[in-house]
């Protein structure tokens, strides 16, 4: 049994997304994604269980999905994690999204990284104004056109039977903030949460969290939590959905 996978990324042909997606294995082929999703809706059938299947960063390529296809392909729920900004109709880039794009442009590869004094992962710890500001060094000011879905796609998927859940209050490593702090952050999302008629649920931003700040969660509201099976900075609470990277 599968209960929840996690996406990022779909394409038709592999210059549709930058190649670091491809290299970090987060972006997948439509019709190859059609196809596992469609074995996983015949073997749920047979085993009468049901699967999440989830997006985060809100990426506007998971249109590529023809609108039907959940209709059609009942155990499977279609779920999107939107960050606070998203929910709130601000699409400005991401940081690391903003430096993927960069690369693309400037034929810069993750090797590369190191040389611009970039770490990758260390990056992500960090809260976003402080990522944007140390992918300003690199890549300038210059803020790239990234295709996440707009308010407007949201909504009507939300018509079509999407669920749609917070994504954190943003992109960074939410257990390195204290009590206080997250607790602020998290009473700010659960209002933009329920301001937008949404899934009270949170995928944490990389998989990353503990006992902690799910507690912090719960007590504030959220009664589903999302991390990620690949993740290994995580708690042991097992009320959390660990979602398999697909």
């Amino acid at each position: 049994m599968i209960e929840a996978i996690c996406l990022h990324r779909i394409h038709d042909n592999d210059s549709d997304v930058p190649s670091v997606f491809h290299d970090i294995n987060m972006t997948i082929q439509i019709s190859d994604l059609l196809g596992m999703l469609s074995d996983l809706d015949a073997t749920n059938r047979i085993s009468n269980t049901t699967t999440l299947v989830t997006f985060d960063d809100g990426w506007r390529d998971l249109l590529l999905i023809p609108e039907d296809f959940f209709d059609k392909h009942c155990t499977l729920m279609p779920v999107i994690f939107l960050t606070d900004a998203q929910l709130t109709g601000d699409l400005t880039p991401m940081p690391l999204h903003r430096l993927y794009s960069w690369m693309q442009q400037n034929d810069v590869s993750l090797t590369d990284l190191p040389e611009l004094q970039i770490n990758r992962n260390n990056l992500k710890d960090l809260r976003v104004k402080d990522q944007h500001q140390l992918v300003s060094i690199v890549t300038g000011e210059t803020q790239h056109s990234i295709d996440y879905l707009t308010p407007s796609e949201v909504s009507q998927l939300k018509a079509n039977g999407w669920a749609v859940g917070s994504h954190g209050p943003e992109h960074c490593d939410l257990r390195l903030l204290n009590d206080d702090e997250l607790t602020n952050l998290l009473s700010t999302t659960y209002s933009i949460v329920q301001s937008n008629n949404i899934k009270p649920w949170i995928a944490w931003p990389e998989g990353r969290w503990n006992n902690r700040i799910a507690n912090i969660a719960r007590e504030l509201g959220f009664e589903r939590q999302f991390g990620l099976v690949e993740e290994n900075r995580r708690g042991t609470d097992d009320t959390v959905v660990l979602r398999k990277l697909w």
